[in-house]
């Protein structure tokens, strides 16, 4: 058997291939080999543009982060030896302290509450506090202010 390029066919264990690789012989006459190129797989761009999709989504549809709330936020009392709250500060204090004064419905002050822990905060970053006292809040207390002091040597 001579291949179409006139040499010798190699059997690969399946066909009869041409020496020059580019012919295989199908039982009948000799067909080419049709060699793949680089193809991208089908899947490939559809991902991209769900990606991409994706992302815009993200960006066009989603809400800004809320800007930081400097001071005190979200106080509350949660029973008569604890209170909580959030606290930010534009400048990072080493050592933060806060006195805590109770107030009524009427906006008298009933009580008043020195911490003694000193805290650290960072700078543009919020914090919450969990406050656990020994000694009860007096029970007509409805809020609280958190008055903090920095005791950072400048």
């Amino acid at each position: 058997m001579v291949g179409p390029d006139g040499k010798p066919p190699n059997f690969d264990g399946a066909a009869w291939i041409s020496q020059d690789g580019r012919y295989f012989w199908n039982g009948a006459a000799w067909q080419p080999i049709k060699k793949r190129g680089f193809r991208l797989p089908i899947a490939l761009p559809l991902i991209i543009v769900a990606v991409l999709a994706g992302a815009w989504y993200v960006l066009h549809h989603l809400p800004p982060p809320t800007p930081i709330k400097y001071g005190v936020t979200n106080a509350r009392i949660d029973s008569s030896t604890e209170f909580e709250f959030d606290y930010a500060r534009p400048k990072t204090c080493n050592d933060l302290t806060f006195d805590y004064p109770f107030f009524d419905k009427s906006g008298h002050q009933v009580d008043t509450f020195t911490d003694e822990k000193h805290s650290q905060v960072d700078g543009g970053r919020t914090v919450h506090f969990d406050v656990f006292i020994f000694v009860a809040i007096d029970s007509h207390a409805v809020r609280f202010d958190a008055i903090p002091t920095c005791h950072d040597k400048t």
